[in-house]
């Protein structure tokens, strides 16, 4: 528990100076209209074994008080209001006047931010399995021993069902379109290896089954401007890709941002869905011990008073 108060203390004091500067945006942030200048979309992979990526969504506004040094302000938004702005259009922002690249749209608030975010860092499996496991071992603890055992066997149960489900490999359908590559990133490992001073900070297990994450630009029917889809395939089954390349995709109408590849296999989510059950049974197995501990301790403390 100690270790765990800690944990939330250290994480509490990481976060305090960001939600400190955001509530100072709320209360003493200028607001301006500005005109946007550019649309920016980043996608990001996030090195999962079956798959797996996240989109960054930016406006790049100018500032009318700051236009003659160049400074301009980057502004995060979600996917529908990244829809309904277009470039040449005027959008209100608030931004400090000392740091003039720390703004936001103007009416989203700390308290809007700081709930995309909790939703977002909560929205993990692995985390949500972890939680459920900590609380129901606590409480089983407090309970009786082989109480400890049923509710530990029950929650690796619960891992294999919940963290390895089947994963059928998804098929194009919809209308046929084409589409030009935008971007490619090629998935072996997992997690992502990272270096520093020629030094790997971790050991990444190679996957059975590598993947690329394509990226797509294509103009759904009927439309003007572009969007960006993304498509995950077997690393090498779709030979034609290439950075600017000419493909061909299908997608459904109402979502085109969600446009498949017609060429490439999708083998990967199914045979790469065990590569972390090793680490899920390792940990689940200290978790058991540590409430078997407790549990232990609480006797003899009980026995010795």
């Amino acid at each position: 528990m100690r270790t765990l108060l800690k944990l939330v203390l250290y994480g509490s004091l990481l976060v305090a100076p960001l939600i400190a500067a955001s509530l100072w945006l709320d209360a003493h942030g200028e607001t301006v209209t500005g005109t946007v200048t550019a649309k920016r979309e980043e996608i990001h992979a996030e090195n999962e074994p079956t798959g797996g990526w996240y989109s960054r969504r930016f406006l790049v506004v100018d500032i009318p008080r700051r236009a003659a040094v160049g400074l301009q302000a980057s502004v995060r938004l979600d996917s529908a209001e990244y829809a309904g702005i277009q470039r040449g259009d005027r959008v209100r922002i608030r931004y400090l006047s000392c740091c003039p690249i720390f703004a936001r749209l103007d009416g989203r608030t700390t308290r809007q931010v700081s709930w995309d975010a909790a939703r977002e860092f909560a929205s993990s499996p692995v985390f949500d399995w972890v939680l459920v496991g900590f609380v129901a071992l606590v409480v089983a603890a407090r309970i009786a021993t082989p109480i400890v055992l049923v509710t530990g066997a029950a929650w690796l149960g619960a891992a294999l069902l919940y963290l390895f489900p089947d994963r059928p490999p998804r098929v194009p359908t919809g209308v046929e379109a084409t589409a030009r590559v935008a971007g490619i990133v090629t998935v072996s490992e997992s997690p992502r290896r990272t270096r520093h001073r020629s030094r790997s900070s971790s050991r990444p297990g190679r996957l059975r089954v590598p993947y690329q994450l394509v990226q797509l630009q294509l103009v759904p029917g009927g439309a003007t401007d572009s969007v960006l889809a993304v498509d995950e395939v077997d690393a090498g089954s779709a030979p034609s890709l290439a950075p600017g390349a000419v493909v061909t995709v299908r997608y459904q109408p109402a979502a085109p941002r969600e446009a498949m590849l017609v060429e490439g296999t999708r083998t990967f989510r199914q045979r790469n869905r065990f590569h972390f059950l090793f680490l899920v049974l390792g940990a689940g197995g200290i978790g058991i011990a540590a409430a078997l501990a407790w549990r232990l301790r609480g006797r003899r403390a009980v026995a010795a008073t």
